[in-house]
C-alpha cells in the first residue's frame, strides 16, 4: 500500500472511532426548534433563547426559537402537540395560554393530553396591588372594605380563567362580595387604568407592578403564590389571608404528547444542568422571575391543576 492509501485507512479509522461518541453527544435528527407563542422581547421568548443557546451548546446541535405567535399562543401550541415526536420540535409555554384555550369551543387539541411536559423553566410571581384610593394597607382591612361596599371596586384582568381572574373570584368569595371585572387586551391599558383609578384593583405581575409600588404609585398588600417572594419578604400570601389562590405564571417546556420517555427525559436533564448554572440563573432571577424544581412530573400536576381551574372558572 503507498503512502496515499495509509492515509486514507488511516482517516476512515479515525472518522469511523469517533463517530459514536459524536452522536452520543449529539441530537437524533439534528436540529432542535423551541416554537414561542408570542412575539419576541417578552419573557417566554427571552426564556426560550436562554435555553436554545445553552441547549446548543450542550447538545452540539442547532437550537433555534421560533415565534409563532397568534391566539393567544394556541396556535403555537397546537403546532407543537401536532409535530412528529422525536424531540426536534419543543414548546416553550406559558400558563396564560390555558384561559385561552378554555376559551375556545372549536379548540383542536387538549393542551394537557396532547402535550408532554418536559421541565419547568421559571415561574412569574404575581402580586394584588390597589390604587391609593382604595382605604386599606393590609388584607384584613381590604377584605373589609370590600365586603362593606360591593360592587364598587373594579378588578382589571387580562381575560377570562386567567390567574389574575381567579384571585379576583377568590377575593369575592373570602370577602362575601362582589367586584366589577373589566377585561383589558394587554397590561400596558390596564395600568394605565389602574394608575389613573379607573380601576383599583389588579393581581398582576410583581416584576411589573413592585416598581409602580415604589413609586408610591400602587399599594401592594399580598402576593399571589402558596409562599412569600425572596425579593419582598415582607409582603404576606393571601393564603396566609384566608384567600386560597396560587397565581404564579409558569414558563416550561414541553414536547408532543407520544415522545418517547428516554428522550424527555434527556431533555430534562440537559434543562435542569441548564438552570443549575450560576450565569443562567442570574440572568432568569433579574428578570424578577422564580426557578423552581424542573421535574416533569410536577410541571404536569401544576398544569393539570390550571386547567381545570380555568375551564372551572368558565362554567355558567
Amino acid at each position: 500500500m503507498n503512502g496515499i492509501g495509509r492515509v486514507c485507512v488511516f482517516l476512515l479509522a479515525l472518522a469511523l472511532s469517533a463517530s459514536p461518541s459524536q452522536a452520543q453527544s449529539g441530537w437524533p435528527g439534528g436540529s432542535i426548534t423551541i416554537v414561542v407563542p408570542y412575539a419576541a422581547g417578552g419573557v417566554t421568548d427571552t426564556l426560550a433563547r436562554i435555553v436554545a443557546e445553552r441547549l446548543s451548546a450542550r447538545l452540539g446541535v442547532s437550537v433555534i426559537a421560533d415565534n409563532r405567535a397568534g391566539a393567544g399562543g394556541v396556535i403555537a401550541a397546537q403546532l407543537v402537540a401536532g409535530a412528529k415526536p422525536d424531540g426536534r420540535t419543543l414548546l416553550m409555554n406559558s400558563s396564560a395560554i390555558l384561559p385561552v384555550a378554555a376559551n375556545m369551543k372549536d379548540l383542536r387539541f387538549d393542551p394537557t393530553k396532547d402535550l408532554a411536559a418536559v421541565a419547568f423553566v421559571a415561574g412569574l410571581p404575581s402580586v394584588l396591588v390597589v390604587h391609593p384610593s382604595v382605604p386599606a394597607t393590609n388584607m384584613p382591612e381590604f377584605l373589609a372594605y370590600l365586603r362593606a361596599n360591593p360592587g364598587r371596586l373594579n378588578c382589571g384582568i387580562l381575560g377570562e380563567g386567567g390567574g389574575d381572574h381567579q384571585a379576583c373570584l377568590a377575593l369575592e368569595k373570602a370577602a362575601g362580595s362582589r367586584m366589577e371585572h373589566l377585561i383589558y387586551r394587554g397590561l400596558p391599558p390596564l395600568n394605565l387604568d389602574l394608575l389613573a383609578g379607573v380601576i383599583q384593583v389588579n393581581v398582576g405581575s410583581a416584576a411589573v407592578q413592585m416598581p409602580l409600588v415604589r413609586d408610591g404609585k400602587l399599594r401592594v398588600l399580598a402576593t399571589a403564590m402558596a409562599q412569600r417572594v425572596p425579593d419582598f419578604p415582607e409582603v404576606p400570601t393571601l393564603l396566609e389571608a384566608g384567600v386560597p389562590i396560587d397565581a404564579l405564571a409558569i414558563n416550561a417546556l414541553f414536547a408532543p404528547a407520544a415522545t418517547p420517555p428516554d428522550v424527555i427525559a434527556r431533555l430534562n436533564t440537559e434543562v435542569s444542568a441548564i438552570l443549575g448554572e450560576p450565569e443562567v440563573r442570574r440572568r432568569i432571577e433579574a428578570m424578577g422571575l422564580l426557578l423552581g424544581p424542573p421535574d416533569a412530573e410536577s410541571l404536569r400536576a401544576t398544569f393539570q391543576r390550571d386547567w381545570e381551574r380555568a375551564k372551572a372558572t368558565l362554567k355558567p
